[in-house]
């Protein structure tokens, strides 16, 4: 599914994989657009200027900090770590909640990058995990930084991940479309009527009878 950062627009595309040719087909044609989205493989050279989501690295990092399989020593270096991690993420978002010229979003993305390169550091009491949880976190660094760079990025694609919930749910209580033609026909059906829905809830039906009178 694709929704826009900015509006209640969300396309989906059901019966489909997450592969990198049906992602280029949602996404369109390569253009200055932004995309959020989490580490998936097939997303990575998707879009020009690419925004990796903070919340998928966060619950990693505080998973991994409440595991029970870790060692003593190990588990110490894992919520000392997940709590300094924590302290960025709450500073990246305070950050991006102010007003913000392009110069002080320059600025701020710099500060943090050299924070980032600092938490990043391997530690002898790092488990096998947490390197390399903390090596892919910095290998991306800069996706993670776009949200400080562009102005209107969000730093999570939460918008999407909560849009999506109601097809999930859908797809546990029918078990989902018998074909492709009827996934496609069910794709369109929702994209339409979900971000109807989600435009103008107060008066959905009436909205709706004047999108069929169109």
């Amino acid at each position: 599914m694709k929704t826009s950062a900015a509006g209640p627009e969300t396309v989906f595309r059901l019966g489909r994989t997450r592969k990198k040719g049906n992602a280029e087909e949602l996404r369109g044609p390569p253009s200055g657009q932004v995309g959020v989205s989490d580490d998936y493989g097939a997303y990575d050279r998707l879009f020009l200027n690419h925004a990796l989501c903070w919340a998928h690295p966060l619950r990693k990092f505080r998973d991994l900090a409440r595991s029970s399989a870790l060692s003593a020593e190990h588990h110490e270096g894992c919520l000392n770590f997940y709590r300094r991690f924590s302290v960025l993420e709450r500073s990246v978002a305070l950050t991006l909640a102010a007003p913000l010229s392009d110069a002080a979003r320059a600025a701020a993305a710099g500060k943090f990058a050299a924070e980032i390169n600092t938490l990043m550091m391997p530690d002898s009491v790092d488990s096998q995990m947490l390197e390399k949880l903390k090596k892919t976190f910095l290998d991306n660094r800069e996706k993670y930084l776009t949200c400080l760079r562009i102005s209107g990025v969000p730093m999570t694609n939460n918008k999407a991940e909560r849009s999506v919930r109601h097809i999930v749910i859908k797809r546990l209580l029918s078990f989902g479309s018998r074909s492709q033609k009827g996934a496609q026909a069910m794709e369109t059906i929702l994209s339409v009527l979900l971000t109807l829905w989600w435009s103008k809830p107060a008066d959905y039906l009436g909205e709706l009878r004047k999108l069929m009178n169109a």
